[in-house]
C-alpha cells in the first residue's frame, strides 16, 4: 500500500522556510541567516557558529516524522550539495525507534518515498548494528539513514559502549578513506587512542593506533558529517548529549518538538492549532464536560458520548464519508484508589451493561491490546482503559473521548492521552460537524478550573500556545452533539458561550483592583481570591504586578493575564460565536459570450503560454558565474555567493569530479534532478525537450563561457538553482504579456470576458484562520471587529497597523479578516505570476465586501503591483456595485489614509 505523499501546507511552508535558511547560511553563515528570518539573536550552543543548528516547532499531531523524511534531501541539496548524504536519526526510545525503522524501510511508505523519491531503491535505512555491514564502496554511492536512539550516544565513558569502541569489522571502512579524510576527527571527543586505552587493552591491538582515530562506528559517522535529525528535541538539552551530538561531527541539525526549551532551541518555523484544523489534522475545539458529582457522571457522560457519535458515524458513512467506530480512552484511577483499571472494567459491564469484548485494558502489566487491529472494521472494541500512558508507538485512529477519573493538575500523562484524541481519523475532515471535534469529559467542579487545567496541559506538554488553546476549548452548550441546535447545514448556531473568568490566587483584593470593571472578590475551598472577568487593560495588570514580588512570579502573571486575554478575545470574536462572513466573490472567465465560465487562475494563461527554450535568451544564465581559484571554487546564483572547497565535493553516485564524467551525465542529473523539484520550473514539458534545452546550457558553459566540465559538475547543484530561477523568469516575462492580453484588456478584441463568479465564491470559515504563530499579531491594542479571535501578520505600529485600526473603527465595517497569503484559507485574485492577496477583507454593513490593500509609498510604481491594483479594480469592476478594491497609501491625491478609506467604503 502506498500512502498519499501530498505535504499538507504548513508542512511544506516549514520545509520550504529550512530550505531558505540553508541557502542563505550557506552565503552568510547561519548566525546571520537565522537572524534575518527568525527576528531574533541565533544561539550557537555547543556546536559553534559554523554547523547550523535549528528547530522545527510542531505541536502534537502535526506530523513530525513526515517533515523529516522530507528534510533529508532538502537539507543534502541546499546544505551540503550532496547527492548521496549520511544522516542519523535520533529518537527518544527504543519503542519509536523501531516503529520510525520500520516506516523507513517499509515499501510504499510516505517516509520511505520521500527518501526513495531524491536516491532511489539504492536508498539503504539501518540500525547502527548494520552499519558495518554496508559495503565501503557504497558510502558516497548511496544515501545511509542511521535509525538510533540518542542514549546509544549519550554516556559517561565512551570506551564502554560499541559505538565508540574499537572494532575491527570496520578496518575495510577506514584502511579505503582517503588520505587526510581522517583529520578532522582528532578534535573529537574520545575519537583518538591514547596510552591509557593502550595499557588498558588486553589483546595488545591498539598499541599501534596511539594517537590515531579508533576504527569505531561513532568514528565512521563522524567521517561523513551527517545530518543529525533530532526527534523530541526539548530532551536532549544536556551535556551529556551536546557531547554525543559533537561527537558525529554534525554537518547540519535539525530538531523537531512540539515543547523547545526557548532559552537553549533556535526555533525556525512554528506551527499553530489553527494551522493543523485548518489541514484537518486535529478536532477541534475540544468540548469540556465537567462532572462535579464524581467518576460515574463523567464515566456515564462518556459513555453516552460515544453512542451519539456512533449513530453520526454511521450516518455519515452511509453519506460517502467512509467507516469510523469511536473509541472513548479512559484514565482510570491508580491501583489503591476507588476506580483502578480492573474496578472500571467491571463497573462498564456490570453497571452499565457494556459488552465485555467492547472493552480493554492497557497498562504496564495488562497488554490488551496487543495484536488488535482498531481501525478493522470487524474489532469490537470501543473503550480503551489506562492510567499512566499508552505504549509509546500505539496508534488510535479513532481516539474521539477522553474520559480523566483523576484530576487534571496532577494527571501526569493526560496530554499524551489527549493527543491521541485529538489527531483526525486519516487526517480528512469527515462530513457531518460532530465527527470534526474531540470531547473530554472529566471530575471537576467547574468549566474553568477544568479549562484552565487541560490548556496548562496542551500549552505546557503539547507544543500549544495560549491563543491557540483559547479556541480549542469550549463547553457542550456551544457544541451540542446533535440537536435542534444545528441549522440546514449541519452546523452549530451563533452562541455566545464564553470562558472568560480567571481566579487569581496570589494577588490581594484591594480597593484599587476591586473599583476596576470585571474585578470581584470569591471565595473559592475557604480562601478568598480575586477573579475577573472580560479583558484585563494595561493598567488593571499593573495594579496586580505591584503586589508581586520578584520577577519569576511577576513573569508567571503576566502569562496568566496573557492567557487570560487570549481566551476573552476567542469568546467574543464573530467566528468563535458560529457568526458566518459574506461570501466573497471569485473572478471567472469566459472565452467568448456564449463559451462556459470558468475560474480564472494563473494556470489558465500559463497553458496558453509557449516558451522556446532553444534561444538564445533561454540557454544564457545570465545570474550564473563560476570562478576557479587554485582549489577554491566561487559560485555567484543571482548575487548569493557560495564558496566550494574541495572538503565539500564529495564522491557521488556518477563519479562528479572525477576525469570520467561527461556532459550528457550532467544533462541527465540536471533533468531528474529540476523534475523533481516541488515547483517543477519545467513542469509541462516533455523529456526531449528538456534534455535538449539542459544540453544547449551546458554547451553554453563549456564553450561560450570556458567553464571546465570538472567544475560545472561539482557546481551541479548551484547550477540546478540559476536554471531554475532563469526559467521562471522566462516564464514570468511571457505571462505578463499573456495577461496582459487576456485578462487586463477585458472585453477589447482577443481579451477574455472577466466575470465575478458568486457560484464559486470565497468563504471564510470559523476555525479556518492557519495563521503561524510567529506572525501573529500580540499587540496590546485592542481589535473589537477582526472576524477571527487571532490576526496574522501584522506588527504592533506602523502604517499598516493604522490602517487596520482605521478599518476597525470605520462605521461602515461590520467585520473584517487579516487576509492570510495561503490558499484556501486566504482570499485571492490571479495574476501573471500566481496569486494576489489583498492585505484586508471587510464586509460592509450594507452588505458589499470590500477588498483593501495598504503600499508604502516605495512600491507604487512597480509594475507587480500596478498589475495589482489593475487586477483588483476590474474585480470591483465585474461585481456589479457588490464589491470593492481600495489600493491605500499614507498620501494619494491630497487625501490621507483616512480619507481614502470613507472614499472607498462610500
Amino acid at each position: 500500500m502506498t500512502y498519499s505523499l501530498t505535504l499538507k501546507t504548513y508542512q511544506q511552508t516549514a520545509l520550504d522556510a529550512l530550505g531558505a535558511f540553508a541557502r542563505a547560511a550557506r552565503t552568510k553563515g547561519p548566525a546571520l541567516a537565522f537572524g534575518e528570518r527568525a527576528g531574533r539573536p541565533y544561539n550557537a550552543d555547543a556546536f559553534g557558529p559554523q554547523v547550523p543548528c535549528v528547530c522545527l516547532r510542531i505541536p502534537t499531531g502535526g506530523g513530525k516524522t513526515v517533515l523529516a523524511a522530507h528534510a533529508v534531501p532538502l537539507l543534502a541539496r541546499e546544505w551540503q550539495g550532496s547527492d548521496a548524504p549520511v544522516a542519523v536519526w535520533l529518537v527518544p526510545s527504543d519503542a519509536i525507534r523501531q516503529q520510525t525503522l520500520k516506516a523507513l524501510q517499509t515499501p510504499g511508505h510516505a517516509y520511505r518515498t520521500a527518501l526513495t523519491d531524491a536516491y532511489g531503491e539504492g536508498l539503504q535505512v539501518c540500525t547502527l548494528d548494520d552499519v558495518a555491514q554496508i559495503a565501503p564502496p557504497d558510502w558516497g554511492r548511496h544515501a545511509v539513514v542511521v535509525v538510533a536512539t540518542i542514549q546509544s550516544f549519550r554516556i559517561e565513558d565512551a570506551g564502554q559502549r560499541n559505538v565508540y569502541s574499537f572494532s575491527e569489522g570496520f578496518e575495510p571502512h577506514f584502511k579505503g578513506a582517503p588520505e587526510g579524510s581522517m583529520a578532522c576527527l582528532q578534535g573529537l571527543p574520545d575519537a583518538v587512542v591514547t596510552a591509557q586505552d593502550a595499557a588498558q587493552d588486553a589483546a595488545g591491538v591498539l598499541a599501534g593506533f596511539v594517537g590515531q582515530p579508533r576504527w569505531s562506528l561513532a568514528n565512521w559517522l563522524a567521517l561523513h558529517r551527517p545530518l543529525v535529525i533530532v526527534d523530541e528535541a526539548h530532551n536532549t538539552k544536556t551535556d551529556k548529549s551536546f557531547t554525543a551530538l559533537q561527537r558525529l561531527n554534525p554537518a547540519f541539525i535539525l530538531e523537531l518538538t512540539a515543547t523547545p526549551i526557548a532559552a537553549k532551541t533556535n526555533v525556525l518555523y512554528h506551527v499553530s492549532a489553527q494551522e493543523l484544523a485548518a489541514e484537518d489534522m486535529i478536532k477541534l475545539p475540544i468540548v469540556l464536560a465537567e462532572h462535579p458529582e464524581g467518576w460515574p457522571a463523567a464515566v456515564f457522560g462518556a459513555v453516552q458520548t460515544q453512542r451519539k457519535l456512533e449513530a453520526e458515524a454511521l450516518k455519515d458513512e452511509a453519506e460517502g464519508h467512509g467507516y469510523v467506530r469511536p473509541i472513548v480512552l479512559f484514565q482510570a484511577q491508580n491501583v489503591g484508589d476507588e476506580m483502578p483499571p480492573e474496578a472500571l472494567r467491571r463497573y462498564l459491564v456490570d453497571e452499565l451493561n457494556l459488552p465485555d469484548n467492547q472493552i480493554v485494558v492497557a497498562t504496564g502489566t495488562q497488554r490488551g491490546l496487543d495484536d488488535i487491529d482498531l481501525a478493522a472494521r470487524h474489532c469490537p472494541v470501543r473503550y480503551v482503559i489506562t492510567v499512566q500512558a499508552l505504549r509509546e508507538d500505539w496508534d488510535c485512529p479513532f481516539a474521539y473521548v477522553l474520559c480523566s477519573l483523576q484530576k487534571l493538575t496532577s494527571a501526569t500523562a493526560v496530554e499524551q492521552l489527549l493527543g491521541r484524541v485529538l489527531r483526525m481519523p486519516h487526517a480528512r475532515r469527515r462530513g457531518r460537524e460532530a465527527l470534526n471535534r474531540a470531547y473530554a469529559h472529566v471530575c471537576a467542579a467547574e468549566f474553568s478550573a477544568a479549562a484552565h487545567a487541560l490548556a496548562d496541559r496542551l500549552i505546557q506538554h503539547m507544543g500549544f500556545e495560549a491563543l491557540d488553546v483559547a479556541s480549542m476549548l469550549a463547553p457542550p452548550s456551544s457544541y451540542p452533539l446533535f440537536g435542534e441546535e444545528f441549522d440546514t447545514n449541519n452546523r452549530a448556531a451563533p452562541t455566545l458561550q464564553a470562558l472568560i473568568a480567571t481566579n487569581f490566587e496570589a494577588i490581594a483584593a484591594t480597593p484599587e483592583l476591586l473599583a476596576v470593571p470585571g474585578v470581584q472578590q470569591q471565595t473559592i475551598a475557604g480562601a478568598a481570591q480575586v477573579v475577573v472577568a472580560g479583558h484585563i487593560e494595561a493598567s488593571t495588570e499593573a495594579l496586580m504586578l505591584a503586589q508581586l514580588r520578584g520577577a519569576k512570579k511577576q513573569e508567571q502573571l503576566r502569562e496568566q493575564v496573557a492567557q487570560h486575554n487570549a481566551l476573552v478575545a476567542a469568546s467574543v470574536a464573530p467566528a468563535s460565536r458560529g457568526v458566518p462572513f459574506a461570501p466573497v466573490p471569485t473572478l471567472a472567465y469566459r472565452t467568448d459570450a456564449q463559451a462556459p465560465l470558468w475560474p480564472l487562475e494563473q494556470g489558465a494563461v500559463l497553458g496558453t503560454v509557449e516558451l522556446d527554450l532553444l534561444s538564445p535568451q533561454a540557454v544564457q544564465l545570465p545570474g550564473f558565474h563560476v570562478v576557479q581559484e587554485s582549489n577554491v571554487i566561487e559560485i555567484d546564483v543571482k548575487d548569493a555567493r557560495v564558496t566550494l572547497r574541495p572538503t565539500d565535493v564529495q564522491q557521488m553516485a556518477m563519479d562528479y569530479g572525477a576525469s570520467s564524467i561527461t556532459a550528457d551525465t550532467l544533462v541527465r542529473w540536471l533533468d531528474q534532478s529540476l523534475h523533481k523539484a516541488l515547483h517543477a520550473p519545467l513542469a509541462g514539458t516533455t523529456q526531449s525537450q528538456r534534455r535538449a534545452f539542459l544540453a544547449a546550457v551546458v554547451n553554453h558553459q563549456l564553450h561560450a563561457c570556458g567553464l571546465p566540465l570538472v567544475v560545472l559538475a561539482q557546481a551541479r547543484f548551484q547550477l540546478a538553482r540559476c536554471i531554475a530561477l532563469h526559467v521562471g523568469d522566462l516564464r514570468d516575462q511571457a505571462a505578463t504579456r499573456q495577461f496582459r492580453q487576456l485578462v487586463l484588456q477585458n472585453g477589447q478584441a482577443g481579451a477574455w470576458l472577466v466575470e465575478s463568479d458568486w457560484a464559486r465564491p470565497h468563504v471564510f470559515e470559523p476555525g479556518r484562520y492557519p495563521a503561524p504563530v510567529a506572525s501573529r499579531y500580540s499587540g496590546r491594542y485592542q481589535f473589537t471587529r477582526h472576524y477571527f479571535a487571532v490576526l496574522a501578520d501584522l506588527k504592533d505600529g506602523g502604517e499598516e497597523f493604522q490602517c487596520a485600526q482605521l478599518i476597525d473603527r470605520h462605521p461602515h465595517v461590520k467585520q473584517w479578516v487579516r487576509n492570510l497569503d495561503t490558499a484556501p484559507c486566504g482570499f485571492a485574485l490571479p495574476t501573471s505570476r500566481g496569486r494576489f492577496f489583498a492585505d484586508f477583507v471587510a464586509e460592509l454593513v450594507d452588505g458589499r465586501v470590500a477588498l483593501l490593500e495598504y503600499k508604502g509609498a516605495h512600491l507604487l510604481n512597480d509594475p507587480y503591483e500596478i498589475e495589482k491594483s489593475q487586477v483588483g479594480a476590474l474585480w470591483a469592476q465585474a461585481s456589479a456595485g457588490k464589491a470593492v478594491f481600495g489600493w491605500l497609501t499614507r498620501q494619494q491625491d491630497g487625501k490621507s489614509l483616512a480619507q481614502q478609506l470613507d472614499t472607498v467604503l462610500a
